[in-house]
């Protein structure tokens, strides 16, 4: 038996589809840029809960990502004395597989099973028929349990370094992005107590601090140091605005380093109300001062507020989102559909309000009664959960029997959603480059020097960047409104920041001879016929020197071949930043160096803008 080091592994492949054949782990293609048409993002992502695991305890590693099922058994039999499975509720079913494969050829493993796939697990089965497949089902903070299993410190800090990163682009652009979005965790659980929140209940209705203000800022600047693609950090929290001090103690740690107010910025987490109260406290421009780039905002329901959802009760969604556009700050706006006081008199009020948020991104869900939540418990008690398989339990299931809606409608309702916000807004990509415009002239005018003379470069940046996609929104718009908006968009591009360099309007014809071919394709063989499949990889997490004192502090290994098409790209693109700089030698007409070699540099690198 192999007892100097664990094995962490993800679910193996195949991975089921959501209910509207998208891939389980394609974050935007599923829902923030879903509905887009050829504008929609795909992207890819990696399992940090693993990785953390793996950086905050004294023994070595070995981490699979994404296996295929003979991957997993090869791993397997070599006789680990841990095997730790990280997953999701969709994946039990392969889980039990799984642990019915180590039980059999590996009968000593000692198996553990975590994240909310634990906590689901947990709340279905009895302890009979958890044991029969997993020693330990480790529900709430997985770092301490396993440190404690160890027999190792408790009380050291919690690393989480250089995680490797997730990246996105539009599909016609290229389907092989790099990563160029870093993540860390601030913190988990909250103490709102939503009763259809997992995370709430999971954490014990509490929330557990895993990074200080300092640490948080520190991570930031590690991923700028060494990872200098990276143009976002998403950092999870289940609501940082609920922690006002926590997040104004991360402002004189942000502003310490101008060179990376003009190259990134980060997500944060929050609801109306707390974010409405936190401006109130210390200024809405404070929330750009501190780097937020983008907040994932949970509106949920216009009626939320009236129904007990206390961080819904004090000011209407439309002014926040509406404040926060003004400053150039990026939202993800999440909608539920099915609550039980929806009905077919308020229903399409409700989204209509939604719509009218103009989020940059959306998240569009069915209420879903998750296994361990408040509101699961609820609902069983009123018999009004159905017995779906695990593959359907996730933020689109159909499991809960609703008061007014039919089953059908709710995700009819959802789809529609997606439709109604492309057709009213145009693609994200027009909102964001719309919204990132706002950003440039709130940095122009402000006071403070940071955001005049640094942040101002990011949005410019980043403008010019997005501007380069106009042509191709503009034919292919979804109707005369959207199209006049992008031409809109176009106009005050140049009344902002002035007309485009001679390589930006030679790149927007080739992204829109890139997507009219895609165009094309996509009508004979639609692009949602293939759900978007990780690659297995392998990460070796060795606790020597060799390892121990690196910036990064694991070994990628990538089994898998890549294919033909992705070696194209990457050579493509590289010859593209070559024309790109010829003809910025040879035009006669203005350019911009900063623009343009923000750019060419882009290309070069497929480092394509994501969130």
């Amino acid at each position: 038996m192999i007892e100097d080091r664990i094995l962490l592994t993800t679910p193996t492949y195949p991975y089921p589809t959501l209910p509207a054949n998208d891939s389980l782990t394609d974050a935007t293609g599923q829902r923030f840029t879903k509905g887009d048409d050829i504008f929609t993002l795909i992207s890819h992502t990696h399992c940090y809960a693993n990785h953390i695991l793996a950086q905050n305890i004294n023994k070595s590693a070995t981490l699979l990502e994404y296996p295929r099922w003979k991957d997993f058994k090869k791993e397997v039999d070599k006789g680990y004395t841990i095997i730790g499975i990280s997953a999701y509720p969709p994946h039990l079913d392969n889980v039990m597989k799984m642990c019915e494969y180590i039980r059999e050829n590996s009968p000593d493993t000692t198996i553990m099973l975590g994240s909310y796939a634990a906590q689901a697990f947990k709340a279905k089965y009895d302890d009979a028929t958890q044991k029969k497949y997993v020693d330990h089902v480790v529900k709430g903070e997985g770092v301490k349990f396993l440190r404690n299993f160890l027999g190792e410190d408790l009380d050291r800090p919690i690393e989480q370094r250089l995680m490797p990163k997730c990246g996105g682009a539009p599909w016609f652009i290229t389907k092989y992005p790099i990563g160029n979005v870093g993540f860390v965790v601030t913190g988990l659980g909250c103490p709102g107590g939503c009763d259809f929140c997992s995370s709430t209940e999971m954490f014990g209705f509490k929330r557990i601090e895993l990074l200080s203000p300092k640490e948080f800022i520190s991570h930031i600047y590690s991923y700028h140091k060494h990872f200098p693609d990276v143009r976002l950090i998403f950092a999870i929290e289940e609501d940082h605005f609920r922690h006002p001090e926590y997040l104004f103690e991360t402002k004189k740690y942000w502003e310490s380093s101008p060179k990376v107010v003009e190259t990134l910025d980060w997500l944060a987490f929050g609801s109306v109300d707390n974010i409405y109260n936190f401006a109130k406290k210390y200024g809405w421009e404070t929330i750009a001062e501190i780097g937020v780039g983008a907040i994932f905002i949970g509106v949920e329901s216009k009626f939320a507020g009236e129904h007990g959802y206390k961080k819904r009760q004090e000011v209407d969604a439309r002014e926040v989102f509406d404040k926060l556009h003004s400053m150039g700050i990026r939202t993800l706006g999440a909608w539920v559909c099915g609550w039980d006081f929806h009905n077919h008199s308020n229903i399409y009020e409700d989204l209509n309000y939604f719509v009218a948020c103009y989020p940059t991104f959306q998240q569009l869900t069915r209420l879903s009664p998750f296994p361990g939540t408040v509101l699961y418990e609820k609902l069983m008690e009123q018999n009004r959960v159905r017995d779906v398989p695990w593959e359907d339990v996730h933020f689109w299931s159909g499991s809960q029997e609703n008061t007014e809606l039919e089953t059908h409608e709710t995700l009819n309702l959802t789809e529609y959603g997606y439709d109604l916000l492309y057709k009213t807004w145009g693609p994200s990509i027009l909102r964001k480059l719309d919204v990132t415009l706002n950003g440039y002239e709130f940095c122009f005018k402000s006071d403070n020097p940071i955001m005049r003379d640094h942040k101002s470069l990011f949005f410019k940046n980043q403008a010019a960047l997005l501007w380069t996609s106009i042509e191709a929104m503009d034919r292919f718009a979804p109707n005369g409104v959207v199209r006049r908006r992008v031409r809109k968009t176009d106009e005050k591009y140049r009344r902002l920041i002035g007309e485009p360099t001679p390589i930006m309007n030679y790149l927007s014809k080739i992204t829109e001879k890139r997507a009219k071919k895609f165009k094309i394709k996509n009508l004979l063989d639609p692009f949602n016929r293939y759900p978007k499949e990780e690659p297995f990889k392998k990460y070796i997490y060795n606790k020597d020197k060799s390892m121990k004192e690196k910036p990064v502090p694991y070994k990628t290994i990538e089994p898998t071949k890549k294919p033909f098409a992705m070696k194209w790209t990457k050579f493509e693109f590289i010859v593209l930043a070559q024309l790109l700089k010829m003809i910025r030698t040879f035009s006669r007409k203005r350019s911009d160096i900063r623009i343009d070699d923000f750019i060419i540099e882009t290309i070069k690198r497929r480092n394509f803008v994501g969130f």
